[in-house]
């Protein structure tokens, strides 16, 4: 199976429930209470509830993300924590369609329409320029590049040339995501942030290892949408603190958060 570096693949499923249980036994294990509370409140993330990501976001990035998550299954994944790893479902997998050819198109946006989900080559960058392509950004906005360290770090160099680039890059720790932006892992972490910016430009390229796109912030989690994640278009839920900057969690060393202005 092949994946975005420093992807974890986990294998915990959780099928909904047809009735609330009347009582609860307060003796059980307090990580599986968080793990029956996570799968209630997942029900509405997943499809047939009435969560808030069963609303589409008004942002036109994110809805263009929501779009294709509804569109192969809304896997949801939750991040950080007792929970780390927690599966509501599966959704399609790259190597079926239509999803095999849908990511033949999210190559297109990047040059490679030859490339689909049976070709072994990792797509989650792919899919990051397509949302943006669909969302009606030109060349000269966002790159058109399938690999995140080459338009993360073509975006750096925008921003530094002029003030008016429509793609900021921040460390984790001084930015809040909101819907639209994308949140980035790397191994080099966010030492870019105080290099020189040769040094800078050489770690975002050569290190970021996977974006995904905001969709929502609430609850104490940021929800974001990514490519190639279980092998599908999987929504993620990592852990913000109290100024909703995004908390460490295992699996997923943050990098930066690229703000999308306007």
């Amino acid at each position: 199976m092949k994946s975005d570096p420093l992807d974890v693949d986990f294998r915990v499923c959780w099928r909904p429930l047809h009735r609330f249980p009347s009582t609860v036994d307060v003796r059980l294990p307090a990580t599986l209470l968080l793990v029956l509370l996570l799968a209630l409140t997942l029900a509405g993330c997943g499809g047939g509830g009435s969560g808030t990501d069963d609303r589409p976001p008004s942002d036109k990035v994110a809805y263009t993300a929501w779009k294709e998550w509804s569109r192969f299954g809304r896997a949801t994944v939750v991040y950080g924590g007792q929970a780390n790893g927690y599966t509501n479902r599966h959704g399609m997998t790259e190597r079926s369609e239509p999803l095999s050819s849908r990511v033949g198109e999210y190559w297109g946006a990047c040059g490679r329409p030859q490339w689909n989900g049976t070709s072994d080559k990792p797509w989650s960058g792919a899919f990051v320029t397509w949302v943006m392509v669909q969302s009606g950004y030109s060349a000269s906005q966002f790159p058109r590049d399938g690999r995140h360290g080459s338009y993360l770090s073509a975006l750096y160099d925008r921003e530094r040339a002029s003030r008016s680039a429509p793609f900021l890059l921040h460390a984790p720790s001084e930015y809040s995501p909101k819907p639209g932006d994308l949140v980035c892992s790397g191994s080099a972490g966010p030492t870019w942030r105080y290099a020189d910016p040769r040094t800078a430009h050489r770690r975002i390229d050569n290190t970021a290892a996977h974006c995904d796109i905001v969709t929502d912030v609430r609850g104490g989690y940021v929800h974001a949408i990514g490519g190639n994640v279980k092998d599908s278009v999987a929504m993620s839920l990592f852990p913000v603190d109290s100024r909703g900057r995004l908390m460490n969690v295992s699996g997923r060393p943050w990098l930066l958060v690229v703000e999308k202005r306007g």
